[in-house]
């Protein structure tokens, strides 16, 4: 498959290396990418879920894609919960700022709001868990040590 990245677009730019987000690339496979959300890091553990091509919809994905989609939003899930220990774990997608299609994976703590919308609020208009670079980055070795053998 041909990767075709859109200079200037936030997660091409992750992709193509121009960014590198805290902890590096957490897993990769032929159609998907995880890594930890780039600065400023709003909450330890938010991981973003984005293809390995310039894709705005889920209805662009190709059936290849799309079959992956669900495992590696599992695999990231089951990572982040044995790296974090959450009282559960969101996933979400909204795509405007970045038209790059992705999902946030982000982990509710004990201590967060047990409504996720108290949750994005206060993650998003507040930045009450912002964390830095390093704390970041420490998360995301966790997760990917996480990961079962063979994903990584």
């Amino acid at each position: 498959m041909t990767t075709t990245l859109v200079a200037g677009c936030l997660a091409c730019d992750i992709l193509a290396g121009r960014i590198t987000p805290p902890g590096g690339v957490i897993y990769e496979d032929p159609y998907w990418r995880i890594d930890h959300q780039a600065s400023p890091v709003l909450l330890r553990g938010f991981l973003i879920i984005k293809p390995r091509r310039h894709v705005e919809h889920l209805a662009a994905l190709t059936a290849a894609e799309a079959a992956a989609l669900g495992p590696v939003l599992r695999l990231a899930a089951q990572a982040l919960t044995a790296a974090v220990a959450p009282a559960k774990v969101y996933a979400a997608a909204f795509g405007e700022l970045v038209t790059h299609l992705h999902f946030y994976v982000l982990p509710r703590t004990p201590e967060m709001p047990a409504h996720g919308l108290d949750v994005l609020n206060a993650l998003f208009r507040e930045r009450r868990w912002a964390c830095s670079d390093a704390e970041a980055a420490a998360v995301a070795e966790r997760v990917r040590a996480a990961l079962p053998q063979g994903t990584a």
